[in-house]
């Protein structure tokens, strides 16, 4: 349920204290260049000395003379997602979320979602799913104490997937897809992809060429470039759906009723587009429960898709059984696959930028798509 806090209630900003460095969206070195070898070989998963208590007390801080209230800071397992203080806050009979940035990178990542979520609101389409979205109540752009704080969404976390359990995964694969399956006969329309090529493709290609440094020659470079004649070439005769696209749709961002049945909230739209393709959420929650089951990253899973040159056929029949065309509307299986590694690489690296200098995860979700990209290439000429 979505609880609106009233003006009021909103925390306020105070307080004058130095911010982190900020790091370069543009992609130009940073204060931190220097340890960036150091730093690519860092886990993505990386324990915090004292995090839980400095966290609690920056919480605290943060919301100081809202008292009598209650402060729950929400656990951020990877060192990637420590960019973010999220807690949730609760005042009576009201919750919401807070979202406090670390870093600039971060502050941007937040600018982002609170003009979707404003979007999402001000969208009369979405009304049946008014209360399954994040309701933007305030933010704080400035200072030491910016944050952003959205409506609590309740429900049970659609990542806790059992696989002894069939029932349960089906019904949670069902209930997502038959949400997303309404949310684009609502907001979208199937249209030529052609001419939003430049929009689907060019700035997320520039992003994984700016912000990771194998991209920039060589091998990396190399398969960059035949990913682009890919899908330039795939997307060319393509129909899709433009409308809201979620953008990193994963069971992480959803919630489910207690039976899961059917889905109870969708958070993180920060990286949402009210004209995206709106097939590839649909490909993102099917390819992440695979990749959850089997304990694959995505990059080996979308290999596995350019070496076969189609996707696994229990993923095609959830796909068409969501009425999603697995062939993307080309007569090419793997042009959906594709785009959605794309986005959601180039989202990654665009929210935090030690994303793109870990040596780990470039070798596991980067490099196994650009060298199969590469080859499958030069097979096909």
């Amino acid at each position: 349920m979505v609880t609106e806090i009233h003006p009021e209630d909103r925390p306020s900003v105070a307080g004058q204290r130095a911010e982190n460095r900020p790091v370069n969206p543009a992609g130009r070195q940073s204060d931190h260049s220097l340890w960036d070898p150091l730093l690519g070989l860092m886990p993505l998963s990386s324990p915090r000395v004292l995090g839980g208590l400095t966290d609690r007390l920056r919480a605290h801080w943060l919301v100081r003379g809202m008292h009598p209230c209650s402060v729950t800071v929400i656990r951020r397992p990877t060192w990637i997602q420590t960019n973010l203080l999220v807690f949730r806050l609760q005042r009576s009979t009201r919750t919401v979320l807070v979202k406090h940035p670390r870093n600039e990178r971060a502050a941007d990542a937040l600018a982002r979602e609170w003009e979707v979520l404003r979007q999402l609101a001000a969208d009369d389409r979405l009304d049946p799913w008014r209360q399954l979205l994040p309701q933007a109540v305030g933010y704080r752009p400035d200072g030491p104490a910016r944050m952003l704080a959205q409506g609590w969404l309740a429900g049970v976390p659609a990542d806790h997937l059992v696989p002894g359990r069939p029932q349960d995964l089906q019904r949670t694969v069902t209930a997502a897809l038959s949400f997303l399956a309404e949310l684009r006969r609502a907001s979208g329309h199937r249209q030529p992809v052609a001419e939003r090529v430049g929009e689907w493709v060019e700035p997320q290609l520039k992003i994984l060429s700016t912000e990771i440094g194998w991209c920039r020659s060589g091998e990396g470079a190399a398969g960059l470039e035949a990913l682009r004649r890919h899908l330039e070439k795939g997307l060319a005769g393509a129909v899709m759906t433009q409308g809201w696209t979620h953008g990193d749709f994963h069971p992480g961002n959803v919630l489910l009723s207690e039976e899961r049945a059917r889905v109870t909230g969708v958070f993180d739209w920060g990286n949402a587009r009210i004209d995206g393709p709106s097939e590839i959420d649909a490909c993102t929650f099917v390819l992440a429960v695979r990749g959850a089951l089997s304990g694959r990253p995505l990059g080996r899973l979308i290999a596995d898709v350019l070496r076969a040159g189609d996707l696994p056929a229990a993923d095609r029949a959830l796909l068409t059984s969501a009425d999603v065309d697995p062939d993307g509307g080309c007569g090419d299986p793997t042009v959906l696959p594709l785009l959605v590694w794309l986005w959601h690489v180039a989202g990654n690296v665009r929210k935090s930028p030690q994303f793109g200098r870990s040596r780990w995860w470039v070798a596991h979700t980067v490099a196994p798509v650009l060298e199969e990209a590469s080859r499958w290439a030069s097979a096909r000429r």
